[in-house]
């Protein structure tokens, strides 16, 4: 599920990982001051000093950007949410906490705590450059990490969701109207134009011979745009499900294919008539013992003249117990379900009674649904 991202350890029992697209950053930051911002301020060290105190940098700005993270997971925590882990990627941190806040001040609380260890780390930084700024090597990198953090408070308190500042200002809007749904539209709509504000910032530097910088504003301003415009949809979509139970979405009828079925059955016969990309397989036709799942996917390694030599049952995986889940669970963590453990499809089961299978095509439909009728 983690292809792209590395393990590093874990914090307060969360875990931490490392997005491969960080190296890039680690790459930026090393060749810019490795070869030119400590070269120019510290001329007289030589090269294996300047590398030791590049490296010890980079590293002192990616623990600022987990310490600023693990404070916002270490206040949800607290206050009864459950926390994942904390990925640091490309444009920084994220942590993954399994539920929103259910309060404005939990919401405000959780927000700012981000910004303020920033400060205070800044603090921290600003002292140990005051002590050391007539030794160069350490009030340096000291002055660079000082300010580095306080542009990172900074920019983080822009109130534009979901940046820390939008969901403060969430917060408060919520407070102040008592409607969550209001709240999360007014702050990412302001979250989606300051990333379009961004975005037209970094085109004017690009045109006016500042490329690097155009690049990176333009990229940060697409995700906070594109993040903005998700986290909506997001509450709409938890808003439509909250309450609804697995049973009320899915289909009375359940098409179940026996294990003695040959694959080219199962593709004349219940592919092509009732266009399901995926079936239950049962033990038989008068049994609902369930077995597995078989998709259509399955039987695309085999040439067609073999279909009607190989049966259902002869292919068909197991199921495992994350697959299964009662008719009497809530979609939204159905949902969650799925899209933790990367599945495409949950079997619903009333004791040991097959009810069903519910796919997020289900969901989907029943959202649109949902929409049309609102």
């Amino acid at each position: 599920m983690f292809k792209t991202s590395l393990k590093l350890f874990k914090i307060a029992g969360i875990e931490i990982r490392l997005d491969y697209s960080w190296f890039l950053i680690f790459a930026i930051l090393a060749y810019y001051f490795g070869f030119s911002y400590f070269p120019k301020l510290l001329p007289e060290l030589n090269s294996g000093i300047i590398a030791a105190i590049t490296i010890i940098t980079v590293l002192l700005f990616f623990f600022s950007v987990l310490a600023h993270e693990l404070s916002h997971s270490l206040i949800a925590k607290s206050k009864g949410m459950g926390v994942n882990r904390i990925s640091l990627w490309i444009f920084g941190g994220m942590a993954e906490i399994e539920k929103e806040p259910d309060t404005p001040f939990k919401e405000f609380i959780m927000s700012i705590a981000g910004p303020v260890t920033s400060f205070v780390i800044a603090f921290i930084f600003g002292v140990v450059w005051y002590f050391t700024r007539n030794f160069a090597p350490v009030g340096e990198p000291a002055a660079y990490l000082a300010q580095i953090n306080i542009i990172l408070g900074v920019f983080n308190l822009l109130p534009g969701y979901p940046l820390d500042g939008g969901r403060v200002l969430r917060s408060i809007i919520w407070k102040v109207t008592g409607s969550l749904k209001r709240a999360t539209f007014i702050a990412s709509t302001t979250g989606r134009v300051f990333g379009f504000i961004l975005i037209a910032a970094g085109i004017v530097f690009i045109f006016t011979g500042n490329f690097l910088n155009g690049i990176w504003f333009a990229l940060i301003g697409w995700f906070l745009q594109s993040a903005a415009y998700m986290s909506y949809r997001q509450l709409i979509f938890e808003t439509s499900v909250k309450g609804i139970k697995v049973k009320d979405i899915i289909g009375e009828e359940i098409v179940t294919v026996s294990q003695e079925t040959t694959l080219q059955e199962l593709v004349d016969e219940y592919f092509m008539k009732y266009r399901f990309s995926r079936f239950p397989v049962t033990a038989g036709v008068h049994t609902r013992k369930i077995l597995g799942v078989i998709s259509i996917h399955d039987i695309k390694a085999f040439p067609k003249e073999e279909l009607d030599t190989i049966t259902v049952g002869e292919i068909v995986k197991s199921i495992s117990s994350n697959e299964i889940i009662p008719e009497d669970m809530e979609v939204s963590e159905a949902i969650k379900q799925m899209t933790k453990l990367n599945l495409g499809h949950l079997i619903v089961m009333s004791g040991n009674r097959l009810k069903g299978m519910l796919t997020k095509t289900d969901v989907m439909n029943y959202i649109q649904f949902y929409s049309e009728l609102h």
